[in-house]
């Protein structure tokens, strides 16, 4: 999205996170963009430069646009609101449709699970693990500053070497538990390369999250999960985590594409 002087009468959705504040704007195409958080002056200055006619934000951090950007008010939606919202639009831009009835994970910074009736949503569950404690975690053990880097490297690494798997435990093959799965995270550490170590963050966070999901969703009566968030964007080996284990607990795993974008995205069409 590319900052314009002219003035523009378009919704601009903000969805301010704990580490990034996410924009989404229609116009002919859908336009989306992100800025740290922490830079608060930066976010301000791109809104002011987009020239909105209408500011919906949503997020922790929203009240800390203040009042008005330039002469433009900010106006406030609901967070889970605006998350149900915009991954019903985004779905739709896919091509696809939601049920009726699912479970809608966020996993940014921390993970949040929002049942989803219709256009009721309600946050029944969550946890702590997320999109910090990959980077926190990727920062102590592999020595990578950014998300993407990180991503990067757990697409080339192996977590297996690193995880203690059931199969390990009872190799004789008469294991009550499928000889793939994860006994004990970072437990057999036959493997110290930074890859494999990022592999392994991811699959720590990855299951972890996956098994809450299934617990809400069996809770919740859906059979559907859908995730989104800024952690997976770019995130093929975190991905392929929630998807084996969601397929495992007997769960349907779906992913929005700009599932980083919901809420920005429901507060612009509020």
């Amino acid at each position: 999205m590319t900052p314009t002087a002219r003035p523009s009468p378009l919704t601009l959705g903000v969805d301010f996170g704990a580490t990034l504040a996410k924009l989404a704007r229609r116009g002919s195409t859908l336009e989306l963009e992100h800025v740290p958080s922490a830079d608060l002056a930066a976010v301000r200055a791109l809104i002011a430069a987009l020239g909105p006619g209408r500011i919906v934000a949503t997020g922790g951090g929203a009240p800390a646009l203040g009042c008005a950007v330039g002469d433009v008010r900010v106006e406030a939606v609901p967070e889970f609101e605006a998350w149900a919202r915009g991954a019903t639009v985004l779905a739709s831009e896919e091509g696809a449709a939601l049920p009726e009835h699912y479970l809608l994970v966020s996993l940014g910074t921390g993970t949040s699970m929002l049942a989803v009736d219709g256009r009721v949503a309600t946050r029944i569950g969550g946890t702590a693990l997320g999109g910090g404690t990959v980077l926190g975690l990727g920062r102590l053990l592999c020595g990578v500053e950014t998300f993407a880097e990180l991503a990067a490297l757990a697409a080339g690494g192996q977590r297996r070497t690193v995880d203690l798997l059931v199969g390990d435990v009872y190799p004789a093959g008469d294991a009550p538990l499928p000889a793939e799965l994860t006994a004990a995270h970072f437990a057999k550490l036959g493997s110290r390369r930074p890859a494999d170590l990022a592999h392994a963050v991811m699959g720590l966070v990855g299951e972890n999250v996956a098994i809450v999901a299934g617990g809400v969703a069996r809770q919740a009566g859906v059979r559907t999960v859908v995730y989104g968030g800024s952690t997976l964007a770019g995130n093929a080996a975190l991905r392929d985590v929630l998807a084996e284990i969601t397929t495992v607990l007997g769960f349907e795993a779906r992913f929005l594409a700009r599932g980083a974008y919901c809420g920005a995205v429901g507060a612009a069409a509020a």
